[in-house]
């Protein structure tokens, strides 16, 4: 492993992060709670620390009938809520302490000591548990005096009187409720729930993967999952879903939206910045609503753990891995909340130095065989800013609304390097050699993003609407020399412009609950693009306007839950060829979209079946016409004349407690592919031209099972898959046709360690197999991650992270063509080792419920 130089803008990163982290402990001591402002005559206590609580906004336990006859006279003026319930206890026989989420009212005894109750909830195999449920009871009558949740490391506090006997009970998901004496210390240990358990030998203290609603819901918090570092680093641990780094795969369904609180996420970065101990679970949807978007293949949605608080919480995160090349991420977010009232601002610096070497041998079948045996080695560098500013105010508890804007640019520009030696033998006999030096830049300007949003409940009615706007330009250029002289130049940009509008409706009809509504989009993008002569100039302009009407509807009926959707879209297609209208390359389309489930559940068996229509427009670099230079031997471009793909997908899933299983078929109407052709042979000989096209008709499937049982302090979680991908090409004279299962095994190690250490090992085996007309080998990775939190309430976190350890994550690939063969093998830098810090305080979710519309068009821009 080669070690890069340590620039000084690393230095600074690193530096940067210190400073946010000194500024947020500051701002801790000064910004944990609102000011409290107060007049007090002869008060009674309770009625004054309810008046605090209100105020300051963090909860006060404490038991009504040890304060109920002392009363109040006092001024408080602009104090915190610390503050204020020290003024009003001052001379009384109390005090009080702090939690992360509420202050605690302790007694004083007869000696002067303050009494309280404290303790810690434990699970089967003395696993502290998160969140359970501990209630204060009277003895006499058992009536609730005062109760709390238990922090992530299991402890509560409560105000206690040693002078009288109390009960304690705790709930939690799983266990039997428990009754016992209370004393000042308890250290409770809960027992499995019978009922629940039943003859399983193997149990958890919570269940990893539930089946809820046709989804697959993996519990985050209180699950090994919660320790993984951040949600970024967590998603590719959950079941079904293959990936890392943004870029996730749902077996057998594509690539995922994903979503935050009912947000999508725009940018990958937003993963980087939120903790998995702030996420609550994790949905897996592989079969959308008609709400979603036609081209929506399925869905992860994020629930975070729902904290209280007013006043300032900030989250500061620095992350660095070094492989061949160094890459360095940083972020802050600071969020201020006062009564309704939600602001926040967030800032997010990434700089990356790529690396990769690829070994491509392509051949070529025209007047001569032509073969070129290739070698090359590419970096890049890249620095980018992503911003975010915005407010959310909630005027009651039916309404809210919300502005958000997300400013992106880039910090110089990206700067692409490719140098490489190529062979190239006629018939046998080598007839060039070149040494080749390439250099692109990529610059994007400023980048601007606008949501915003209402949403309001009024009865049984809600009201869900977005409205976005975002424009952004970019702009670049290449220069490629062979054996020492300029072969290519090019110059390029692009302009994009987007207006959208979503809005849903959901009501109850009948036994069950209707979602209808409305999304518009209106896209235009701007390509220009100047070469030196290996090609044509163009000057490309694409609008589109997508109108949808849609409808969900559920109900449920026993142990059976039904629900069925329709989708309608109407998409229109105006393009322009140097200003001038191109009628054959500018299609309508009127499309339903239907999706269809019944799902069965009794006990812990589940089974459901499941349909949804789906539909790929593609993306505007496909669309283009222009022909780029990749090489003195190879060209690339897109095809305007492209159709949109269409999917049938038909599921069928079910589970039984910790084996989950999920089948697809799924029938692919016109699936995009990227093949290869002679370019000119009478002008270009030896040329090969990367294109796109449309095949009729493709057929995928397959099916996996996750087992996720538990023995103790280690988790396991065990996924088996197989696929058969079937495509006929002979169209484009393509002319293998293979189907071959293709296996993939990934096994999933979380180990809970002592004193809250834990660490994760993950390996994957993807045997080889040949299907349709390419070729897969054999490829595995493993990679380990090792965390500890520090300090109060686990506020500083730290992972080492070790990726592709035995560097073995090579990617093979062989596929044919027209007329041509290709074998590819490229390694892309993937064995890394890292550390991520994050630290956090007054950890304080914002609000903001805006879900964005138009997001299908944004991710095509």
């Amino acid at each position: 492993m080669k070690r890069t130089d340590f620039t000084f803008r690393k230095a600074w990163m690193i530096y940067t992060v210190y400073i946010l982290l000194l500024f947020t402990s500051t701002a801790n001591a000064q910004q944990t709670s609102r000011l409290v402002s107060l007049e007090l005559k002869n008060e009674k206590l309770s009625a004054a620390l309810k008046q605090i609580e209100k105020m300051g906004g963090k909860n006060i336990l404490f038991a009504y009938e040890e304060t109920e006859n002392y009363h109040v006279t006092a001024s408080i003026r602009k104090q915190t809520q610390g503050e204020a319930i020290r003024t009003v206890l001052k001379g009384k026989p109390f005090n009080s302490i702090e939690r992360t989420d509420y202050f605690v009212i302790q007694r004083k005894g007869k000696d002067g000591k303050t009494t309280q109750v404290r303790g810690t909830i434990y699970g089967e195999r003395n696993e502290p548990l998160a969140y359970a449920n501990v209630i204060l009871l009277a003895t006499t009558d058992s009536s609730f005096i005062t109760g709390c949740v238990t922090a992530e490391d299991g402890s509560f506090i409560l105000p206690g009187n040693n002078e009288k006997k109390h009960l304690l009970k705790v709930t939690y998901i799983g266990y039997q409720s428990l009754t016992l004496p209370c004393q000042p210390e308890n250290d409770i240990r809960l027992q499995p729930d019978a009922q629940m358990l039943k003859e399983v030998t193997v149990t958890a203290s919570r269940p990893m993967v539930e089946r809820k609603n046709g989804a697959f819901v993996a519990n985050v918090a209180g699950t090994p999952l919660s320790m993984l570092g951040s949600a970024s680093d967590m998603i590719g641990h959950l079941p079904f879903v293959t990936g890392s780094d943004g870029n996730y795969t749902v077996i057998g369904r594509g690539k995922p939206d994903i979503y935050i609180n009912g947000r999508k996420v725009r940018d990958s970065s937003e993963l980087d910045q939120l903790q998995a101990n702030e996420i609550l679970s994790a949905e897996i949807v592989t079969t959308p609503g008609a709400r979603y978007s036609s081209n929506v293949s399925s869905v992860i949605r994020l629930r975070t753990i729902r904290k209280r608080g007013q006043g300032l919480s900030a989250n500061a995160y620095a992350d660095y891995t070094q492989g061949h090349s160094a890459k360095g991420k940083q972020g802050a977010s600071l969020n201020y909340r006062t009564g309704g009232l939600d602001i926040f601002v967030k800032g997010h610096f990434n700089e990356s130095d790529t690396y990769s070497t690829s070994h491509t041998q392509l051949q070529l079948s025209t007047s001569s065989e032509w073969k070129s045996i290739s070698d090359n080695v590419n970096r890049a560098h890249d620095a980018n800013f992503n911003g975010e500013v915005g407010f959310n105010y909630e005027p009651d508890d039916h309404q809210s609304f919300g502005i958000r804007y997300v400013p992106k640019t880039g910090l110089g520009n990206q700067e692409l390097y490719a140098q490489g030696e190529t062979v190239m033998l006629r018939d046998g006999e080598e007839v060039d050699r070149l040494t080749s030096d390439s250099h692109g830049r990529k610059h994007t300007n400023w980048n601007h993003t606008v949501n915003g949003y209402y949403n309001g409940t009024f009865g049984k009615w809600n009201i869900d609407f977005n409205a976005d706007y975002l424009y952004g330009r970019s702009g670049g250029g290449q220069k490629v020399d062979n054996n020492g002289e300029t072969d290519a130049t090019s110059d390029s940009e692009v302009k994009n412009r987007l207006y959208a509008a979503k809005l849903v409706i959901t009501a109850p009809l009948g036994q069950g609950k209707l979602s209808f509504g409305t999304e518009e989009t209106f896209t235009e993008r701007h390509d220009i693009f100047k070469q030196s002569g290996f090609s044509n100039d163009a000057d490309n302009r694409i609008k589109q306007s997508i109108a949808s009407a849609f409808a969900d509807y559920s109900i449920e009926l026993g142990q059976f839950d039904l629900t069925a959707g329709l989708r309608y879209e109407y998409q229109k297609t105006d393009y322009y060829e140097s200003d001038v209208y191109k009628v054959e390359k500018s299609p309508a389309y009127h499309d339903l979209i239907p999706v269809a489930g019944i799902f069965y559940k009794k006990e812990d068996w589940n089974i459901g079946l499941s349909y949804r229509m789906k539909k790929f427009s593609p993306s505007y670099s496909m669309l283009s016409s222009t022909i780029s230079y990749q090489s003195k031997y190879q060209y690339h471009n897109g095809n305007p004349e492209l159709e949109p793909q269409k999917h049938n997908l038909f599921s069928l899933e079910g589970g039984w407690k910790w084996i989950n299983t999920s089948l697809y078929f799924n029938h692919v109407r016109n699936m995009y592919t990227t093949y290869a052709k002679p370019y000119d042979d009478a002008k270009h000989p030896g040329v090969v031209l990367w294109t796109m096209a449309s095949i009729p008709n493709s057929y995928a499937y397959g099916g996996a099972v996750v087992l996720s049982p538990k023995f103790g302090w280690w988790q396991p979680q065990f996924t088996v898959s197989v696929s058969w991908f079937q495509s006929n090409a002979r169209s484009l004279n393509i002319q293998p046709l293979w189907n071959e299962a293709q296996p993939d095994f990934i096994l999933n190690n979380s180990f809970t360690l002592p004193r809250g250490w834990f660490l994760n090992i993950k390996g994957r085996l993807a045997l080889g197999a040949k299907q349709s007309y390419a070729i897969r080998k054999t490829e595995g990775t493993v990679d380990a991650q090792l965390t500890k939190s520090f300090l109060k309430d686990r506020a500083l976190r730290i992972s080492l992270v070790a990726n592709d350890i035995f560097r073995t994550g090579t990617y093979h690939f062989r596929v044919y063509g027209d007329r041509t063969y290709n074998e590819f093998e490229n390694y892309a830098d993937k064995q890394r080792f890292g550390i991520r810090l994050n630290y956090q305080f007054n950890a304080t979710k914002n609000k903001y419920k805006g879900k964005g519309a138009g997001e299908s068009e944004k991710g095509r821009l």
